[in-house]
């Protein structure tokens, strides 16, 4: 690439912008900007028309309501749903077409506008961008030390889920031999708040591989086969998959309903019920869940069902020849495979920090036992030593008792509660506690083992942990 090409290019990328008000700073001051003004002949401004699209490159997908101005001019509007825009009456001559959207300030970058040529009294069509994430990286990576020719970016996700995983470590191995034993751990970094993670000018001489950590759960290993900047999106298993089973029964009779459709809104998993009035679903992720049930004859009726067990779980949906008044049902699973009826009892004690609590407390303390130890949950004890991780090695960890009961044979073991981020196990609580950013907890709670015994079966016989991040 020729040198004037090459720092061409280099300015056209998107600049990275730190916060959301500098973009929009950024991009108010380029109307400041003056341009020429051509007159009719009658005396009057002479005027063209600017139309165009506004798309995002980063979801493939067109942007409504971006405001779009026309620099050093009074002349704007917004895109609509269809992602098009129409200026009518811009002056006559060369001109830079900009937009602004809250999506470029939650990317943290500006984008340099688009230019056109307006003639008198006719249509000049311009196509206005959010760059690629490919470009995003290198315009980020560009303002990065470094000289190297590869950079990765992307987001870190639970592969059943979906969910975001903040604090997640992702490394980055190097090898020059060839030899995959030989691979020397280049750089590590962690995902912030949202999942995402960068890692920029990366030697692209050697042979680079990319892993990705979170607790004691490990992604397989991806080998980068070219260089320059690429998106990286991984997804690590750390929850379980559950299985829901049911039955539809009529309301008056208790007879079973056949060919009832029973549905888990937004999800791709839907059936018909049997001539028992029986359905079921594998493979549904942990969590709170939506369930939709509906017959031609009876009133449709929608529940909220919140499951947790990996076991299967036994659920009487009701139907009514008419609609009636009934409550919504939270299910949660047993190993029994019978449904139970959970939820707080009004009045009952909530033991954890609520989000306006933890929003309090968090600048107060340095990790998440502080965090935990402000709750002050009756019975709970909470330590930091080493304890042995899964290859019998000690290791710093957090210990979380709920119930105290000495061990004849190791009386420093330590009976630690179930840990459930965002509704998934964690496994090896201990060290995930240790290294969690108790700044990323939104909300926790414990329940006691009576509770979550109920709820999860022999894992919560010493007390379930449920984190929910921001």
């Amino acid at each position: 690439m020729h040198s004037s090409t090459a720092a061409w290019h280099r300015q056209s990328l998107p600049k990275p912008c730190r916060e959301p008000l500098h973009c929009l700073i950024a991009a108010l001051s380029l109307l400041l900007l003056s341009t020429p003004t051509a007159w009719a002949q009658d005396g009057e401004p002479a005027t063209g028309t600017v139309i165009g699209l506004v798309f995002d490159s980063t979801t493939s997908a067109v942007l409504a309501n971006a405001t779009v101005a026309v620099v050093g001019t009074t002349v704007s509007g917004e895109s609509g749903e269809d992602g098009e825009f129409r200026l009518e009456q811009v002056p006559v001559g060369e001109h830079q077409v900009m937009f602004f959207h809250p999506r470029l300030g939650h990317l943290g970058i500006s984008v340099p506008p688009g230019r056109v040529r307006v003639t008198p009294n006719a249509i000049t069509e311009v196509y206005l961008a959010v760059p690629s994430r490919e470009t995003i990286l290198a315009g980020w990576c560009s303002a990065e030390p470094g000289a190297g020719g590869t950079s990765i970016g992307g987001i870190v996700t639970d592969a059943l889920t979906g969910v975001p995983l903040p604090r997640a470590l992702v490394h980055v191995f190097g090898d020059r031999s060839g030899v995959l034993q030989r691979r020397r751990l280049v750089t590590e970094v962690r995902t912030d708040d949202s999942g995402e993670y960068r890692v920029c000018n990366l030697d692209s001489s050697e042979e680079l591989t990319v892993g990705v950590s979170f607790a004691r759960n490990q992604a397989p290993p991806v080998n980068l086969r070219r260089a320059g900047p690429q998106v990286l999106d991984i997804a690590i298993t750390i929850s379980e998959p559950v299985t829901i089973t049911g039955v539809v029964l009529d309301y008056g009779t208790r007879a079973p309903v056949a060919e009832a459709e029973v549905r888990l809104a937004g999800l791709p998993f839907g059936e018909l019920t049997d001539s028992a009035g029986r359905f079921g679903f594998e493979g549904v992720p942990p969590g709170r869940q939506i369930i939709e049930t509906s017959r031609l004859g009876y009133a449709s009726r929608v529940d909220s069902l919140t499951v947790f067990s990996n076991e299967a779980l036994g659920l009487e949906v009701v139907l009514s020849n008419e609609a009636i008044v009934m409550d919504p049902i939270v299910v949660t699973g047993r190993r029994s495979g019978v449904a139970a009826l959970a939820g707080v009892t009004p009045g009952a004690r909530f033991d954890g920090l609520t989000a306006a609590q933890v929003d309090s407390v968090a600048p107060l303390v340095f990790d998440f036992a502080g965090l935990a130890r402000a709750a002050r949950v009756p019975g709970l004890t909470i330590t930091e030593s080493l304890l042995p991780n899964a290859f019998g090695n000690p290791q710093l960890g957090v210990c979380i008792e709920m119930r105290r009961s000495r061990n004849a044979t190791n009386p420093n073991a330590c009976n630690m509660v179930e840990v459930r981020l965002n509704d998934g196990p964690v496994p090896e609580p201990s060290f995930f506690l240790y290294d969690l950013n108790h700044r990323d907890i939104k909300e926790f709670r414990f329940l006691t083992p009576l509770e979550a015994g109920l709820m999860y079966g022999d894992r919560g016989a010493n007390g379930v942990l449920l984190i929910y991040t921001r």
